[in-house]
């Protein structure tokens, strides 16, 4: 029994016929609207009930299927349209509308109820023909899997998630949940579970489901921690651009944003991250969800159970354990095996389940992380390095040390509030840990105390590696006045400036490590002035609030004009370049061309560029940069693995 549907005569026929024929005139994308459509049904359902004869009825139904092959391709006829017509003309037979007819049994012993039905529809050679069409095309990406580095996938909608416009929120979600556009934005309902890479999912859109409580639930894997996808979703849907989304339906959500959103996806996956498919014009959020279950299947699926059975049960082909069970394997899968995983020299990688063993299997049913009243503990998966855990995908890197802890949310709040007063850092439950640790991990001094009783032999190492610090700038000073005179020598006579830069990096070297022991001074609670161990005069430390007394020469960076200016930045730019492709470079040892990067190396070359013309250059070889960036697997935050600046390794 279908559940009845109110449709009104708002809009005439003629209106509905004149809008469509504009609208394909016109090109445009959308043709007619569900809603237009559900009205042309009704209409159809109208003069249907004015047929006399059968003829009448065959010629009716002939002359509405050539009508919508005005502006429709027949698959799409064929597959999406005609059903919704037939669905109108079963409404009416069952609410009395339109008589209830026996005829007679067709070929293949079919009975319909009524004309409408027997003959709105394309003979059965048409249907054969068409999915022949679309199992060659099929076949045909099969034979040609595409290669996919899910690092760099993967990092690329990290980068999304961390963005600042909602439709780059929007297409990073998509591509760690495999999840549909408009499921995201409003209609699917994403719950917390106890594992932290698996959502509790609700809305599959493909099931016809109208009211959502009616769907089934299941679970999904996602490709980064689970809790950054439910904190970016919650973010998403905050947004008021997206609120104003929430109560149209699917159609139109994707007829308002699908060019945004192909854009962003277009801009940030196409070529360079996923190839182009044999046959198709452009990558598409269909892609991002063939992308979405190879990694999944790489990470999570075990090796003993079948990729296909896997698949199908993340991206809601075949929902519960009765029917996974029971049922054939569900056809539409085979529409997103399209994909081959590779490592970074191009080799395959065929492994399953690679994370399993630290993070553990995924649930087979659907159970959802249980409430509590008072203090809910958040799951925190922590990698070492954020921007590295689908480095996993490739079987010659090592492995991420995963720790998985629970922490009381108040005690997480309170901690994100001390590190943001101290360390000046806001973000997620996962980036404020990452922080802490690396604020704490420092594998160039000794181990900071554990105990009361040891306090007093590290405050006595602290403060005579304080007066030591403070004893080598007080040399530098000396050696920098020395390298001025030298360097006014050297412009008139033409030499070599490399060796004032070396000094300069050398001290900014120093100031850093100078920085850090004042952090660790306060992290053990020590104030004021710091008696040392010796005879020594006590060195005075201020507070992370203000600034650190570095005594300075009068010497001033060189200001250049905008031209000049470009030209040295250009000159840094492919400095950091040439470095990066050096052969033999450890990754970690590489640099992400960005704003603060080239300033450092130009402050540590002699030089001064504002960050307007810095940005300038940038956007200037934005092309150049991302294939770059691409080549090296470079995101955003790579810098953040360098305990030095760059000036110790590049100078211009």
């Amino acid at each position: 029994m279908i559940t009845p549907i109110t449709y009104t005569h708002d809009t005439t026929r003629e209106e509905l016929v004149a809008r469509f024929r504009n609208h394909i005139a016109t090109d445009s994308r959308t043709k007619l609207s569900k809603d237009e459509r559900a009205e042309l049904a009704l209409h159809f359902v109208d003069r249907l009930s004015r047929c006399q004869s059968e003829a009448e009825a065959i010629a009716l139904c002939r002359a509405e299927i050539a009508l919508l092959e005005e502006g429709y391709p027949v698959a799409s006829i064929a597959n999406q349209y005609l059903p919704e017509w037939r669905k109108a003309i079963t409404l009416a037979v069952e609410e009395g509308r339109l008589p209830k007819q026996d005829l007679e049994p067709n070929e293949f012993g079919k009975v319909y109820a009524h004309w409408g039905l027997k003959h709105l529809l394309y003979p059965n050679e048409v249907h054969k023909a068409l999915k022949e069409k679309t199992t060659a095309a099929n076949n045909q990406k099969q034979d040609e899997l595409q290669p996919i580095r899910a690092d760099r996938f993967i990092t690329k909608a990290r980068d999304l998630l961390a963005g600042e416009h909602p439709y780059e929120w929007a297409v990073g979600l998509m591509a760690v949940t495999g999840r549909r556009f408009s499921e995201i934005v409003a209609k699917g309902q994403f719950s917390p579970t106890g594992h932290p890479y698996a959502i509790a999912f609700k809305g599959q859109l493909k099931k016809g489901i109208q009211d959502i409580e009616q769907a089934q639930t299941f679970l999904i894997a996602t490709l980064v921690e689970a809790d950054k996808v439910l904190e970016t979703l919650e973010k998403f849907r905050a947004n008021p651009r997206i609120q104003e989304l929430s109560k149209l339906t699917p159609d139109e959500i994707n007829s308002r944003l699908n060019t945004s959103v192909r854009h962003y996806i277009k801009r940030d996956f196409e070529t360079t991250i996923v190839p182009i498919l044999t046959g198709e014009k452009s990558v598409s959020a269909h892609n991002l969800r063939g992308v979405y279950a190879e990694i999944a299947v790489h990470f999570f699926c075990p090796p003993n159970q079948g990729t296909h059975r896997f698949v199908q049960a993340h991206l809601g082909h075949i929902i519960g354990d009765r029917e996974l069970a029971n049922r054939k394997n569900a056809g539409a899968t085979e529409h997103y095996f399209h994909y081959r995983l590779v490592g970074a020299q191009g080799q395959q990688l065929n492994e399953k389940g690679i994370l399993l063993e630290r993070v553990g299997t995924l649930p087979t049913t659907v159970e959802l992380a249980p409430e509590e009243a008072a203090q809910p503990a958040l799951n925190i998966i922590e990698p070492e390095q954020e921007t590295q855990p689908m480095a996993i995908a490739h079987t010659e890197a090592t492995h991420p040390r995963i720790r998985k802890t629970q922490v009381p949310t108040d005690l997480m709040h309170e901690l994100k509030v001390v590190a943001a007063q101290k360390l000046k850092v806001e973000g997620s439950h996962a980036e404020v840990l990452d922080a802490v640790i690396e604020f704490l991990v420092d594998d160039k001094t000794p181990t900071i105390a554990t105990s009361v009783e040891s306090i007093g032999s590290t405050l006595n190492w602290f403060t005579q590696e304080v007066e030591r610090l403070r004893q080598q700038v007080q040399q530098l000073t000396v050696e920098r006045d020395q390298a001025r005179q030298e360097r006014d020598q050297a412009l008139q006579q033409g030499q070599d400036m490399g060796a004032l830069a070396e000094l300069r990096a050398e001290n900014e070297r120093l100031q850093t490590e100078l920085a850090q022991f004042q952090q660790l001074k306060q992290l053990l609670g020590v104030n004021g002035n710091t008696p040392t161990a010796t005879s020594q005069p006590t060195a005075v430390i201020p507070t992370l609030s203000q600034p650190i007394a570095v005594p300075r020469t009068s010497e001033k960076r060189v200001r250049l004009p905008d031209d000049e200016s470009l030209e040295n930045i250009n000159q840094a730019i492919d400095a950091i370049i040439a470095w990066n492709d050096a052969p033999g470079r450890e990754f970690n040892n590489k640099w992400y061309v960005s704003i603060p990067v080239l300033q450092q190396l130009l402050r540590g070359s002699g030089f001064s560029a504002s960050q307007p013309r810095v940005q300038t250059a940038i956007e200037q070889r934005r092309e150049e940069l991302d294939q770059h960036h691409n080549q090296h697997n470079l995101g955003s935050r790579h810098n953040r693995l360098h305990p030095k600046p760059i000036t110790e390794d590049i100078v211009l």
